[in-house]
């Protein structure tokens, strides 16, 4: 394929050919010092998630925000260093993995951190959550579905500054590899930019309930425990499959609207909770809810095991219980990590699917569904 020097570039850049990819394979390779770079700049961005309303009241200082409390919840479960288990993702740190993803220390202090809130709204939002013991009210499952939906909004907008660094990933590779760099880079930002208008969206009927322009419709499961949760997560996704396997939402067409799930799992005044929350008219949803509340009590837990390593990236793990695992439960959480980096080896489709390895550590005590 030959391409005119006063063509438009076949990359779909709109620039003509000249001022795009002529001459691409001879110029000089992205370096691996660039790539560091460019993750460690993407990973400092700062701002503050607040509504537009509220951003006059804005401190000057972005700070290292939770999105899991680190006074009641991550120092319940941490070893006497005070650290825990967690996914440190970063070019550096996959590259000295070999590609991996596996649970390694963090402090508390880093763990669950986002540059996403200023000082002044960090501590006026998240205060019922952090500084009260965890009843389960309309503010505190507000207080955490909103965090959680910044830290996603956060990471899936650092993914789209990535995704035109990848552009630049064809300098100096033969026609070939460039056109599917670009191929590949443009179905991701397609993707990216899908779910970040949806992640939007989302927050602007989260905005308006904050500031009580709305009285919201959402729906929450809360499941209660006397003992810590020994697994702390706060993440939000779009459930593919049930727990029995069952597709719910093809988010493989983006003509779909994703209907999107918030959880979190955490420990408050020595108390285990996990707290699902979504929209009431997200019936997807609730198909996937009622496959969980199928469940026998005692695996419960087994199967929030499955669907927190399988599909939240922002999970953090007691040492305690995780020294305590098999070799077999612990090669079953490495695979459930890795189900969404490499889908060629492990079909994230099963992944929910109790498959005979359970988990203990956790009794649930009970369940308590709050408008559905």
């Amino acid at each position: 394929m030959k391409t005119g020097r006063n063509e438009k570039c076949w990359c779909g850049s709109g620039k003509k050919f000249k001022h795009c990819h002529y001459g691409r394979e001879n110029q000089d390779p992205v370096s691996l010092g660039e790539a560091i770079g460019h993750s460690q700049k993407n990973a400092s961005r700062k701002c503050c998630y607040v509504p537009d309303d509220l951003k006059n009241e804005c401190s000057k200082k972005i700070i290292n925000a939770h999105t899991i409390s680190k006074s009641g919840s991550l120092k319940e479960i941490a070893d006497e260093s005070n650290h825990v288990l967690g996914l440190k993702i970063s070019l550096p740190n996959i590259i000295k993995n070999q590609g991996k993803l596996i649970p390694e220390r963090i402090g508390i202090n880093q763990a669950s951190t986002f540059k996403g809130f200023c000082s002044t709204h960090d501590k006026s939002l998240f205060a019922c959550i952090e500084d009260r013991a965890f009843i389960g009210d309309d503010e505190q499952c507000l207080a955490l579905m909103y965090r959680s939906v910044a830290k996603e909004l956060y990471a899936k907008e650092g993914g789209l500054n990535t995704s035109g660094f990848i552009k630049n990933g064809d300098k100096g590779k033969n026609r070939i590899d460039q056109m599917f760099i670009q191929s590949f880079a443009t179905v991701h930002q397609t993707g990216i930019n899908t779910a970040i208008k949806e992640l939007s969206e989302l927050k602007s009927k989260l905005d308006d309930q904050l500031l009580r322009k709305s009285s919201g419709n959402l729906s929450h499961l809360i499941i209660e425990a006397t003992s810590p949760m020994p697994v702390a997560v706060s993440s939000i996704v779009s459930p593919i499959t049930d727990f029995d396997g069952n597709l719910i939402q093809d988010l493989g067409d983006l003509n779909v609207v994703a209907e999107q799930l918030v959880f979190n799992s955490f420990s408050s005044d020595g108390k285990g909770y996990v707290v699902f929350s979504w929209s009431k008219s997200s019936t997807k949803v609730l198909c996937f809810i009622k496959s969980l509340l199928a469940i026998d009590t005692d695996n419960i837990f087994s199967a929030l095991i499955r669907f927190f390593f399988g599909v939240a990236e922002n999970t953090f793990t007691s040492p305690k219980w995780w020294d305590g695992l098999s070799v077999e439960q612990k090669g079953k959480i490495e695979k459930l990590i890795m189900a969404g980096v490499n889908p060629f080896e492990y079909d994230p489709c099963n992944i929910l699917i109790d498959d005979g390895i359970n988990f203990s550590g956790w009794e649930v005590g009970s369940l308590r569904k709050i408008n559905f």
